[in-house]
């Protein structure tokens, strides 16, 4: 009885053991049957049978999934064009446009964008091109996990969205197994990673995101461009297609198009090339990227933002090129207005708040001024932020010898650091504080902080000329004549016009007195005689007839000019006309040059007194005196900056 039940007993334990040995074995089985992946099974169809589904779907909702849109030359025709490949122009066959009212929704349906017609060993070949081109849509449009399609010439109504959803790879490897080059052409895996969106408008945004820096490797040549494309945004839904969501591609390229969108950001981390080209950005925007070894470049340049860019910046590298210029005075640090935004919305009376009225009120203007104005340079974190992305372009500017857009970035530094010390002298008025304040703000106006020396020699020409003209309104001693100047040459005039003598007589006259100097100097030569060695007299006429060789040939020259014989009062009333314009001409030509004499006398005051004080002699009385020692003590403060920029900009 007893080993009966022990038979029993063993019996049971080896039922058990055997139920879990099976049970082991189906479960083993299941998984390794879920761990294999099916094989994708894609329906081919033309562009015509394509069409043709969409105009027998009864639904307003048109969904297509896993499969491949063919262009097939014979039926067509009308849904394609060509495009040669030597210019890159295309001809489409349809000129009309064909509206699409449903909404439509692709998931991994590829659009095989080209298909090569061989002409000839040296011709290009012509390709028939493929995708949507020329075309209206009603609805709301999502590519889901399509990665070879082309768009142009087109309209979308509503948003449109282009994402990735799952692993791509495997859609790569059935491209790679199963489509091969084929006598009529080339259709495969060369044209297949690409998406491009030409000649197209988005009135209600769209938003991209394809990430793929996880999958196979071969995938970094996808191509992602949009070109001369017009992106708008108008819903008033927040979470519906406002933004540009791009990461981890492998060439991105957006060129002459025009946004205007409510948040626009663009995200091209990790892409081997990324090209941002002559566009236009209305409206505040956010740019993030970063770049690996691998990267071929990234090119921002010769764009234009009416807003203000978050940029965030993960690394530089000397294979990029970015126009500094183009985004000046607008960059501020993305992760500094992040965390000013999160202050700002836990405030009591935005706790509640609907969320798209709470975004609307961040994107403001106000509250991007309130940012830039007061809260970074308030916030420690936040302003050393601020200067931390401006010291990586400095140094990356640099290192290329890009000069111009380092000194660009550093005006921008400084920028912030002026509005910095104004800050502080609010806050804490005292000598010190205004001193540094005003200082910053004078060293912008007269030097750019030191980047440009020649605007303190501009800006010192200024001085000088400011106060020439007012030494030209007052006597100094080192203009002889001064203010009698132009009374002497009245005086002249007046002589020779009522006296018989010649012009040339007159003016022998009042260089009388230098005369007689001259000629008292000739009579002691000759007085000498034997008295003294011949070498002295034959070098003292010699000098004697130099010195009034000036005052000699002007009388000549006068005396062959002489247009009057007599007095005015003698000329016959026949000629006084034509002598009269004669005669004003002359002495309009003798006050300009006197004129020229006295402002080159007051020019010369000026510089001297600028650079030098007089040599420690101010020759000048009244209020301009004390002006002159004004002028010194600008002029030793403007060359000192000159000086210090110079030397700056050398070392640099």
């Amino acid at each position: 009885m007893i080993s009966f039940r022990l038979n029993l007993v063993l019996l049971a334990k080896t039922k058990q053991t055997m139920k879990r040995i099976l049970l082991i074995i189906v479960l083993l089985f299941s998984i390794s049957s879920f761990s294999q992946e099916k094989p994708l099974k894609y329906k081919e169809y033309s562009y015509s049978q394509f069409f043709k589904l969409l105009e027998n779907e009864k639904d307003t909702i048109f969904t297509l999934e896993d499969a491949i849109i063919r262009f097939d030359i014979k039926t067509d025709s009308m849904y394609g064009g060509t495009m040669s490949l030597n210019n890159q122009e295309s001809n489409y066959f349809r000129k009309d446009s064909i509206t699409i009212y449903k909404q439509l929704v692709f998931k991994n349906v590829q659009f095989l964008a080209y298909h090569l017609i061989n002409k000839g060993e040296n011709e290009f070949p012509d390709a028939y091109a493929s995708g949507f081109h020329n075309f209206l849509f009603k609805k709301k449009v999502s590519f889901q996990n399509c990665l070879a399609l082309s768009l142009s010439n087109a309209v979308f109504e509503e948003s449109v969205a282009f994402s990735k959803t799952k692993k791509i790879e495997s859609i790569y490897n059935y491209f790679t197994n199963v489509i091969t080059i084929k006598k009529v052409g080339l259709v495969g895996p060369a044209t297949f990673s690409d998406l491009s969106i030409k000649n197209t408008h988005f009135k209600n945004g769209f938003s991209i995101s394809y990430n793929i820096y996880e999958v196979n490797k071969e995938l970094k040549d996808f191509n992602l461009t949009i070109e001369n494309c017009d992106i708008t945004y108008t819903s008033s839904n927040l979470f519906e297609s406002s933004n540009i969501l791009i990461s981890n591609i492998g060439m991105l390229e957006i060129i002459n198009s025009k946004f205007d969108v409510q948040d626009l950001s663009i995200t091209a981390g990790l892409n081997y090339n990324f090209i941002l080209k002559n566009n236009l950005f209305k409206n505040k925007m956010r740019i993030d990227f970063t770049t690996r070894a691998s990267s071929n470049g990234i090119t921002i340049e010769s764009n234009t933002f009416l807003g203000d860019v978050r940029l965030r910046l993960e690394g530089l590298s000397a294979n990029m090129n970015i126009d500094w210029e183009q985004w000046h005075d607008k960059i501020i640090s993305d992760r500094s207005f992040f965390d000013f935004v999160f202050k700002f919305r836990s405030q009591e009376k935005y706790k509640n708040m609907d969320l798209f009225k709470l975004q609307t009120i961040t994107d403001s203007d106000s509250v991007y001024a309130i940012f830039k104005n007061e809260y970074y340079l308030k916030n420690k974190n936040s302003l050393k932020r601020e200067f931390k992305l401006r010291s990586k372009y400095v140094q990356f500017y640099r290192d290329q010898f890009e000069f111009d857009n380092a000194n660009l970035v550093y005006l921008e530094y400084k920028d912030i650091e002026t509005k910095k010390t104004q800050l502080n002298y609010q806050e804490n008025p005292t000598f010190d504080t205004f001193f540094t304040w005003k200082i910053n703000q004078f060293l912008k106006v007269f030097s750019a902080y030191g980047t440009k020396p020649s605007k303190a020699i501009i800006f010192s020409m200024y001085v000088i000329l400011l106060f020439a003209f007012v030494y030209l309104l007052f006597p100094n001693s080192w203009d002889a004549h001064g203010r009698k100047r132009i009374m002497n040459r009245y005086a002249f005039f007046f002589t020779y016009m009522n006296k018989k003598a010649g012009i040339h007589e007159v003016y022998l006259d009042n260089q009388k007195e230098d005369l007689l100097e001259f000629d008292e100097f000739k009579k002691l030569v000759e007085q000498q005689g034997k008295t003294v060695p011949k070498f002295f007299t034959a070098t003292a006429l010699p000098l004697y007839k130099w010195a009034i060789s000036s005052t000699k040939f002007s009388a000549s020259v006068l005396k062959r000019v002489d247009i009057m014989k007599g007095t005015w009062s003698e000329v016959p009333k026949s000629k006084r006309i034509w002598k009269s314009i004669l005669l004003i001409g002359a002495f309009t030509l003798a006050i300009c040059y006197d004129i020229l004499i006295k402002m080159l006398n007051a020019i010369m005051l000026s510089i001297n007194t600028f650079t030098t004080l007089g040599f420690g002699e101010i020759p000048i009385k009244g209020l301009p005196r004390y002006l002159a020692i004004i002028q010194g003590f600008i002029g030793w403060f403007m060359l000192t900056i000159f000086s210090v920029s110079l030397i700056s900009q050398l070392l640099n």
